[in-house]
């Protein structure tokens, strides 16, 4: 987000103190200026930081001020509530859509190993764990669209070579549990350092196109697989639930109303449009439901299909995982895999949590980064051992969680032009914990959740990849691209302005070459994702990204370009932030000193 000149006075251009920074670095600048050891002066006494778990320490000593204060709901109960029931169908939306790719892609003799209850309780088993033990509550943990590719690829590799899958996946998980806790106490998540904005919007981009590519080939798909009626009605559902989504979720630039009303309005968009094109069907036109028309058929739409009650999937199985019942040449083969499954998550995971402690949100509490990383090594063991699917932070769930707790103003700027900035966001452990209690609530009565339209999700598909490209740089430049020359000063972006002494000025072929060869990476990588057999790989190219942005791109464009263009945001003005509860001090031991 691009703030109005009127209102960049005072704005702070550091990070927080405290922590490990959340601003984007500007690449290849981006590597730590200060070393974490203290300064030692001649007499000091103190004995010489341990390696082992330094920033998990950090990390630990850094939120624990905090902690208490997370389960305040002072001044927030609204935020709370509107944020978690959005982020309830956000999350349970992508999750029962890859419950339906997933029970079709790992079936074993017919039966299908993961289904709807496995990712369902997956997601909330998991998201409960994150929301009380994490470091940064913000971030919103599941199974993501890479994590069905990832399974997917897994269970060709088992049928292949003939294992059973949920023991083999069970060692993959295991493996890669391993893995993350190492990492974390190495101190290995300080590489985040080195990721840049180029490689956080590249990849939600590419989240937000597999959202909108599967939203719109599902709504397609049904006039191949339904009878005319009922595909009509489908599309129907779905383009209605995106626009009423879209159009609810800009009430707080509307001229009518009260502004407590519309921001309500805003903050219930994805919600009240879910439930109402869920609804409709069965208000207007109940002979095209499976439940109006005695069972599900072409000239029906399409529901979720779910089990009718709580149990396995692969019924007769239990529910912990025998290791044992994997020939021991496959455990050691296993950490192929899961050496894949860990690059993918810690660099999905740490991009989800950096996002969504962007800049623009303002957050005041500090990150987490090597403890969280630590919790998802933790989870992974538990997912594993119970034959559920892995989690990791959400793309673009996390920073619309954290965008859904903000509160915004209108900034004019000297030219008249209006934009919305953040003033304050309520960081609490609350709406995190509440859309997992309630996706968990989910599991006693599964069946009732087979009646919901899978083409509204599917809206919501379209809808969560639009909304995510918002404040996304390289969409802006994308939109800049084909912009009328007239009115590109409307973009408001700082490098495109007319005045060609302006420092921050990047020359438009420039801006379109850049953008051009992210299009390319982002085609590239997208292509790969949907390649049988290889789709596995994609996480390789994702990790690529950082050093291509450090060593390649400068060497493409002039360097001062690159860092222009991969500009790393706008704090907070702080004559805009709203006031709010004194919050605690950081400690101040000398032993968890931040610096």
């Amino acid at each position: 987000m691009c703030v109005p000149n009127s209102c960049k006075e005072g704005a702070a251009s550091t990070s927080l103190e405290e922590g490990m920074s959340t601003d984007f670095p500007a690449g290849a600048s981006s590597s730590r200026e200060t070393d974490d050891t203290p300064l030692r002066l001649a007499g000091d006494d103190r004995k010489p930081e341990a390696f082992l778990f330094r920033e998990m320490r950090k990390d630990l000593a850094r939120r624990r001020p905090y902690y208490w204060s997370d389960w305040s709901t002072k001044g927030s109960r609204a935020k709370i509530v509107s944020s978690s029931l959005f982020m309830f169908f956000t999350s349970i939306a992508p999750a029962m859509t890859f419950a339906a790719v997933l029970n079709q892609a790992t079936r074993e003799d017919g039966v299908s190993q993961i289904g709807p209850v496995e990712v369902v309780l997956s997601t909330a088993l998991t998201g409960c764990i994150f929301a009380i033990f994490s470091g940064q509550p913000l971030c919103i943990v599941g199974v993501t669209g890479p994590v069905s590719i990832f399974t997917t690829a897994c269970f060709t590799v088992a049928t292949t070579l003939d294992l059973k899958f949920l023991p083999f996946y069970a060692w993959i998980q295991i493996w890669s549990a391993i893995m993350h806790m190492v990492l974390a106490a190495t101190n290995a998540c300080t590489a985040i350092d080195l990721v840049s904005r180029f490689s956080c919007e590249t990849f939600g981009m590419l989240i937000a196109t597999i959202y909108l590519v599967t939203g719109m080939q599902n709504l397609h798909d049904y006039f191949n697989e339904l009878d005319e009626l009922a595909a009509l009605l489908s599309l129907l559902l779905g383009l209605g639930t995106a626009w009423l989504g879209l159009v609810l979720s800009g009430a707080r630039g509307w001229s009518i109303l009260t502004r407590s009303i519309r921001v309500t309005i805003a903050d219930y968009a994805a919600t009240v449009a879910v439930i109402v094109f869920c609804i409709a069907p069965y208000l207007y036109s109940m002979h095209l439901t499976p439940l109006g028309a005695g069972g599900a058929s072409k000239e029906t739409i399409a529901t979720l299909e779910v089990p009718s009650s709580f149990g396995p999937t692969a019924q007769g199985r239990s529910w912990l995982i025998n290791p044992m019942d994997c020939p021991p040449w496959a455990i050691g083969f296993a950490i192929v895999p899961a050496f894949f499954l860990t690059v993918l998550f810690f660099f999905d995971h740490n991009v989800s949590s950096l996002l969504c402690q962007a800049p623009d949100f303002g957050l005041k509490k500090g990150s987490a980064y090597h403890w969280d990383f630590f919790i998802i090594g933790v989870q992974i063991l538990i997912t594993g051992l119970l034959g559920i699917p892995p989690v990791n932070g959400l793309i673009p769930q996390a920073p619309l969680h954290t965008s859904s707790l903000c509160d915004r103003k209108f900034c004019t700027d000297a030219k008249g032009a209006q934009t919305e900035v953040v003033v304050k966001c309520h960081e609490q452990r609350w709406s995190n914990l509440m859309q997992a209690l309630l996706i968990g609530a989910t599991l006693p009565v599964i069946s009732v959740v087979g009646l919901l339209p899978i083409a509204a999700l599917d809206g919501l598909f379209l809808y969560m990849g639009i909304a995510s490209c918002a404040g996304n740089s390289f969409y802006e430049r994308i939109v800049f691209y084909i912009t009328d020359r007239d009115r590109r000063h409307a973009r408001q972006l700082p490098y495109t302005c007319t005045d060609k002494t302006n420092p921050n000025r990047v020359p438009t072929p420039v801006i379109r070459r850049f953008t051009g060869v992210q299009v390319l990476i982002l085609a590239a990588i997208f292509v790969i994702t949907r390649i049988p057999f290889i789709d596995g790989f994609f996480p390789f190219l994702i990790a690529v990204l950082v050093p291509l942005r450090l060593y390649v791109l400068p060497r493409v464009f002039r360097p001062d370009h690159v860092d222009k263009l991969d500009f790393s945001g706008a704090r907070v003005p702080e004559e805009l932030e709203e006031p709010s509860e004194q919050m605690p001090s950081p400690m101040k031991d000398p032993s968890s000193s931040m610096d």
